[in-house]
């Protein structure tokens, strides 16, 4: 076929435009992108970004494990509301190697977690209501169903999520106290 050199140059023109349109919609359209299309991001990392800072709803405060004759104190998020928890490290494709993420719960709960979307491999602590650490699970990143739910032995009133292998490194084990601090910013 041949074409003018004006209506060459409409052509080349408008495939740019369609390109950038469609780069365009396809950041628009992540919310919207199938399971399988999410896990074909770039691999997560851990201990990487900066401070933790206040993010899409999550209000950011600070837990402290203590056995008695030493502390760990840990920034997290907070998920204290079924919002909140049902996202919480989802599609997070990192988190600062000395934070967390704490679920507060009003009441004790027996459910378990499970890793669906999530990218990093996490250690979560159980908290019973009187504050002591009651157990520690490792749990690995999901991307299929049927995902593996990792439950606790006992009801718990509060869970912290942290970067694989952070409270083993510290020497945090059950029988740990915690508490939680007073919240320092609005991730509204």
């Amino acid at each position: 076929m041949r074409t003018s050199r004006r209506s060459g140059t409409a052509l080349a023109a408008l495939a740019t435009v369609s390109a950038l349109v469609l780069a365009a919609c396809a950041g628009a359209a992540d919310v919207t992108t199938s399971d399988a299309e999410r896990t074909a991001r770039p691999s997560a990392t851990t201990g990487t970004g900066g401070p933790l800072q206040p993010s899409e709803g999550f209000d950011v405060s600070e837990v402290t494990f203590s056995d008695g004759e030493r502390r760990v104190v840990m920034p997290v998020l907070v998920a204290d509301n079924r919002s909140l928890r049902a996202t919480g490290l989802m599609f997070r494709a990192d988190l600062p190697a000395e934070a967390g993420m704490l679920f507060v719960y009003e009441e004790p709960v027996e459910g378990g977690f499970w890793m669906k979307n999530t990218l990093l491999p996490l250690t979560i602590a159980f908290v019973g209501q009187d504050g002591t650490v009651q157990q520690l699970v490792d749990m690995q990143p999901c991307d299929a169903e049927p995902c593996p739910s990792y439950a606790p032995d006992a009801p718990y009133v509060h869970a912290v999520e942290a970067n694989q292998g952070y409270f083993a490194t510290r020497g945090i084990a059950p029988g740990w106290t915690m508490e939680v601090g007073p919240r320092g910013g609005d991730g509204g």
